[in-house]
């Protein structure tokens, strides 16, 4: 079943996931709307969508998704029940709170690495862990160069590049047209946790990625963080 702009943005309303998880999510279920909510449920932090698409307070989202049966529909539904919701802008960050770390790596001063790290309150922006996680996002720009920020980041003209690309290195190796399909996306994928930051692993522990350091330190602030920009300028 052929995945269309507007499924992508049905997807996107009831599950506050990103465009490209919602995309990926309609292609594995094959269009299926239900099972794309299966496939995000599985692969992201429901409590912080919740937070983010309702605006209620952290401990509030936390005890309505219990009640729901880790429902996220009926978690949204029952915090709009209770009036726990609060109004948010579209982009938590407009504001532009936060802050923009420097790293300059080694003593011949060769390279530095910055990162502007976004949050929603004043308060959260002087926290120090706040400070700590930008500093960290700051080494792993440095160490591991990413290109982009999220997948949402890599433009469509450079994603069909790829997938041509990919997709002509598998059929001159035979490969059929389902395993072809595989490959390509394995390719993807590698892209992604090579060129970008969110995607990419942690370089202090491999198990995880930089985008679980952030949830981390969401669930602890109690209010959405986002990495707006980042910059490796090297001599």
């Amino acid at each position: 079943m052929k995945v269309t702009v507007e499924n992508i943005k049905t997807l996107r309303a009831r599950t506050s996931a990103g465009m490209a998880l919602c995309k990926e999510a309609l292609m594995k279920s094959n269009g299926d709307m239900e099972k794309a909510i299966e496939y995000i449920n599985k692969r992201s932090n429901s409590i912080n969508r919740l937070r983010n698409l309702t605006g209620a307070k952290i401990g509030l989202v936390k005890l309505a998704f219990e009640e729901a049966g880790k429902d996220f529909e009926k978690a949204v539904e029952l915090i709009r029940e209770r009036g726990w919701d609060e109004p948010i802008e579209i982009n938590p960050c407009e504001k532009k709170e936060g802050i923009i770390e420097a790293y300059v790596h080694g003593k011949e001063q060769r390279l530095v690495a910055l990162v502007e790290l976004n949050c929603k309150t004043d308060f959260a922006a002087k926290n120090e862990n706040f400070k700590k996680l930008a500093h960290e996002l700051a080494l792993q720009v440095a160490a591991m160069k990413p290109e982009y920020v999220s997948k949402e980041d890599v433009s469509e003209k450079k994603i069909k590049e790829l997938t041509e690309v990919f997709k002509k290195e598998a059929d001159s190796e035979g490969k059929s047209k389902e395993i072809a399909e595989k490959i390509v996306e394995g390719k993807l994928n590698s892209f992604f946790g090579e060129k970008c930051l969110l995607e990419q692993k942690w370089f202090k522990d491999e198990k995880k990625k930089v985008v679980n350091l952030i949830e981390e330190e969401v669930q602890k602030l109690g209010e959405p963080i986002t990495v707006s920009r980042i910059l490796v300028w090297e001599l």
